[in-house]
């Protein structure tokens, strides 16, 4: 019953003391997926939010590596590995220690059966919302 009621209530907000970019906010709604709506704590909002900050960041620097190259022009003329490549690893080992402190390594915390029947039963409950209000669109 409590799983029907959380995909009601959808995603918990953003700590009002924390900004999330308008970019974040993707990421922010798939981090909050991966649990129930009563798993997260105060706490871990504020992670949760500062790990959607990140994936967004690594997704902008992606996507400047990709248009300049892993290998770039420094103003010699000399050809030296572009800066974005140590960027990038800094947030994934940043990714990685908030997924961590998360405990969002793909094991589940406690009863694995019980925790995994919540999520699944959560899950289902806002994919029916969202089917029901794409009827409501389309009538």
């Amino acid at each position: 019953m409590q799983a029907m009621v959380n995909a009601a209530k959808g995603p918990p907000r953003c700590p009002s003391h924390v900004r999330l970019r308008p970019g974040d906010k993707p990421f922010w709604d798939g981090i909050l997926c991966a649990r129930a709506r009563d798993e997260w704590t105060d706490t871990d909002l504020v992670v949760a939010a500062q790990l959607a900050r990140c994936q967004f960041d690594i997704e902008n620097e992606s996507a400047e590596l990709d248009s300049e190259g892993m290998v770039v022009t420094n103003d010699r003329g000399t050809k030296v590995a572009n800066a974005r490549v140590a960027v990038l690893e800094q947030l994934a080992r940043r990714e990685m220690a908030l997924m961590r402190t998360l405990r969002m390594g793909g094991k589940v915390v406690g009863d694995p059966r019980s925790e995994i029947g919540r999520r699944k039963i959560e899950k289902q409950a806002r994919e029916l919302q969202q089917e029901i209000a794409e009827d409501e669109l389309l009538a």
